[in-house]
């Protein structure tokens, strides 16, 4: 009898050991779920820095470009009457024009500037612009050919940042080499352009032909407004990560290591204005398309996605030591279940740290070997036989690796996260199914 009240009283106290074991390191990781949020806002700290620097070297650079045109602008009188039908004043008004066919042909020169530590993405582009116009149809805007002033008709190109412009911009118009001047009136197309007086164009002067070549500097994107009766786009770069943005996604595209090409057509019933109106009847600044020159997934935005994953780690190594406990009878001290849990929260700031120098790849080697290293030498010096430590360090290079395949998937990541957590999670289930855990 005595016997058996012994030994249930040891079976006691071993249950409330274990139930106060597992309570403890659920503290613990609760404790060190601090330090992990302090690493992810000293992530969001020098993302921000990065960002602010890529701003200023883009506005030394030049800004993302915007190339809308070009429009035909004429002005014309409108005679004002009363209601006898006399003329009561007259006043200037305009009235704007849209190509026939716009094309445009280009090529994309991306770059990287470097301040410090930190990358910026820039591009140079050539773009070689043609085109026809149809003679101004004024009978479909009520307008009298004697009350038109050619004298004082204009061209117009809008360019988001003329700080982008490398060269002269000529426009051949009917074969005639023309220079364009600085600077723009019509602010229906945008606040920055360039323009070209037509003084002696005149009724006669059209239809016409026209072709000029922009060599531009912009960073980030470069995107396009839909202007002509058709309006096709070509667009080619060494760049291997394109992202389409607008109101049009390329009708054909081809992206490989070696960079894309893509193809856009926009006809004029895909968007909302006309080819003629006058005055400021109609906004054409929100039809733009084109392409941004995308980095996916740097440092900065990987470092903060793994950390994020930092409680899985913790938990299966966390896990495989309390195991461990289990199976060899082998006592381990919460404060070297910290010191572990710290070791893998000092990885996080290795990760960070080294990619800002070499990159995420290698920096994630660099940071999964030291501290694999470090766990793997001190966990011996507290487990019975290397072959534990072993077993145990390996779980620890395992779930580096479970997490770095996942920061790679990207757009399978969640699904490959969920699956590989449910394996894991059966395994240990598989595992422990023998463990008596009351030693009963």
């Amino acid at each position: 009898m005595e016997t058996n009240q012994i030994h249930e009283r040891v079976s006691r106290l071993f249950n409330w050991q274990l139930t106060l074991k597992v309570v403890v390191i659920g503290v613990l990781m609760l404790i060190l779920l601090i330090p992990k949020l302090m690493i992810l806002e000293l992530i969001r700290e020098r993302e921000a820095t990065s960002e602010s620097t890529k701003q200023e070297v883009m506005e030394k650079w030049s800004r993302a470009q915007t190339v809308r045109g070009p429009v035909l602008t004429i002005p014309y009188i409108e005679k004002v009457t009363d209601a006898d039908q006399k003329t009561v004043k007259e006043e200037i008004r305009e009235c704007h024009f849209l190509p026939e066919t716009l094309n445009v042909e280009g090529e994309i020169f991306p770059k990287e500037l470097h301040r410090s530590i930190y990358q910026s993405v820039v591009y140079e582009s050539s773009l070689k612009i043609t085109g026809h116009f149809e003679s101004p149809d004024f009978e479909a805007l009520k307008i009298n050919l004697s009350s038109v002033l050619w004298e004082k008709a204009q061209l117009s190109v809008a360019i988001s940042d003329l700080r982008g412009i490398n060269t002269k911009v000529n426009m051949v118009w009917n074969g005639k080499s023309r220079p364009f001047s600085p600077g723009m009136d019509n602010k229906l197309i945008g606040t920055n352009g360039i323009s070209l007086a037509l003084p002696d164009s005149g009724q006669a002067g059209f239809p016409c032909d026209f072709q000029f070549t922009l060599d531009l500097k912009g960073s980030d994107g470069l995107q396009f407004a839909p202007l002509g009766e058709t309006t096709t786009v070509h667009i080619h770069s060494s760049w291997d990560d394109p992202g389409f943005q607008g109101s049009f996604l390329p009708a054909s595209r081809t992206v490989t290591a070696e960079g894309f090409d893509a193809h856009w057509k926009v006809l004029n019933f895909n968007r909302n204005f006309p080819q003629e109106w006058k005055d400021d009847g109609f906004n054409v600044t929100n039809a733009d398309f084109g392409v941004n020159l995308v980095k996916t997934a740097d440092h900065y935005q990987k470092c903060s996605r793994s950390t994020k994953y930092g409680i899985v780690v913790m938990l299966l190594i966390f896990l495989s030591f309390f195991l461990n406990e289990m199976i060899t009878k082998q006592r381990i001290h919460p404060f070297q279940y910290i010191l572990v849990g710290f070791a893998v929260l000092v990885f996080y700031l290795l990760l960070l740290s080294i990619s800002e120098q070499l990159g995420f790849n290698t920096a994630y080697l660099i940071a999964a070997l030291s501290v694999t290293a470090l766990v793997l030498a001190y966990s011996r010096t507290f487990l019975k036989t290397w072959s534990n430590s072993i077993v145990l360090t390996l779980i620890l290079a395992f779930s580096f690796g479970f997490i770095f395949v996942l920061m790679q998937l990207e757009s399978y990541a969640l699904l490959a996260g969920s699956i590989g957590l449910f394996c894991i999670l059966s395994l240990t289930m598989f595992l422990t199914r023998k463990i008596n855990w009351y030693e009963e």
